[in-house]
């Protein structure tokens, strides 16, 4: 390849590897049968994810060089491809657990080098923020059948193909003198605690609402505003402990999740129940990446988070005049608009904050799922919800 070929190459082939690999490292943990093995998920993996995406960016950053950031993704995303057919039929229950650590781990490393092969350029950042979001939004949806019948390939094994694709050829075409951001050991340290500690609260405070299910009348309420208070104010010590610029980032993924969630498990329903086209996924997508790019126009995160978590609770409050009288394409718009302008809104400028921030989605589901589930009016959940998306949304304002 000449060398101005290549650097034409170089920043096409950095978006397209920043959108994928994030994209594919929320994907395959949580939509991943048709490439992973079977029995091999575990409900804390999320936390090992966590902390090797952190630590993985922060090494990274350390190297100080991009193309060995993209390398690393594009190995780990070898590995996931390749894992199911690398564990033996017939095996054992704990080393089966084991693979399923092996497989967070690996996750964590791929989001960690992407983030560190993204970070710092602006175009990069956006696609990283978009690809990891839309992932979120549409995983649990995509499920592992293949949505079109001529593709054969299911959606995660197409989208660990081309992200294969992307990730080298961003390493391959990386100009020379481009460099990762550095490290701050001091905000390293305070992100590994924060990815730990998060995600390992999530998956209590889950546990502890779902405990407490059988709890009714104002009890039952009060457990479930409790934990989501918790996640709140767990956020909300994240962000005064890192550096101005780096502060609504957690926050605004926290309301993100609270925010998108009704209208996500509702586009789940609708993709198991086949009463709802697979197109719907690609709205979704298009969406984030509209509100992501339309961020720097509108750099308010309050807005969006409002937008999303009002067309969420009013959806179930309201499911005669708004959840039928609009079409879900429309609603997932909007909630996928709402959040991916959030998000863009407040990018932070480092990169293990980043990092942190796009592993928590998924933990944050166990805590804000509960809640959801709670054997009660639904319009309490989403009201409850809409609560904790409007502090977080007035907290990043």
């Amino acid at each position: 390849m000449g060398v101005t070929t290549a650097v034409r190459v170089a920043g096409p082939a950095a978006v397209l590897a920043a959108f994928l690999a994030a994209g594919v490292a929320i994907l395959v943990p949580a939509a991943g049968e048709s490439v992973l093995p079977e029995g091999a998920r575990s409900e804390w993996a999320p936390v090992v994810t966590a902390a090797l995406a952190v630590l993985s960016a922060a090494g990274l950053q350390r190297t100080g060089s991009r193309r060995t950031a993209w390398m690393l993704a594009a190995a780990s995303i070898v590995v996931l491809g390749s894992i199911r057919y690398l564990v033996p039929a017939g095996i054992s229950a704990d080393s089966l657990t084991v693979v399923g650590w092996m497989i967070a781990a690996i996750t964590g490393v791929l989001l960690g080098a992407a983030t560190a092969g993204s970070w710092g350029s602006a175009t990069g950042q956006w696609a990283l923020i978009a690809g990891g979001w839309a992932a979120f939004l549409t995983a649990a949806a995509v499920g592992s059948e293949v949505p079109v019948e001529a593709m054969r390939w299911t959606v995660p094994q197409w989208a660990l193909a081309f992200a294969l694709v992307a990730t080298v050829a961003a390493a391959l075409t990386v100009p020379a003198g481009m460099r990762v951001q550095r490290a701050d050991p001091r905000l390293l340290a305070i992100m590994v605690t924060a990815a730990v500690v998060l995600s390992v609260g999530y998956r209590l405070l889950g546990g502890f609402v779902g405990s407490r299910a059988s709890d009714t009348g104002v009890l039952l309420w009060l457990v479930a505003g409790g934990a989501l208070a918790v996640a709140v104010v767990g956020a909300e010590i994240v962000a005064r402990l890192v550096p101005p610029g780096d502060d609504r980032f957690v926050l605004a993924v926290t309301g993100a999740v609270a925010a998108a969630y009704p209208v996500l498990v509702e586009l789940w329903s609708g993709m198991q129940s086949a009463t709802v086209p697979w197109w719907v996924l690609l709205v979704a997508v298009a969406a984030v990446v509209a509100g992501v790019r339309l961020s720097p126009y509108m750099p308010y995160a309050l807005p969006g988070l409002v937008l999303a978590a009002s067309i969420s609770a009013a959806t179930v409050w309201w499911p005669a005049e708004i959840g039928e009288g609009i079409p879900l394409a429309v609603r997932v718009a909007l909630v996928a608009l709402g959040t991916g302008l959030a998000l863009g809104a407040s990018l932070p400028g480092s990169a293990s904050v980043a990092a942190l921030g796009l592993a928590l989605p998924v933990p944050a589901t166990a805590v804000v799922g509960a809640v959801w589930m709670l054997p009660a009016d639904a319009q309490w959940s989403a009201l409850a919800l809409f609560a904790a998306a409007v502090i977080c949304a007035w907290q990043v304002r």
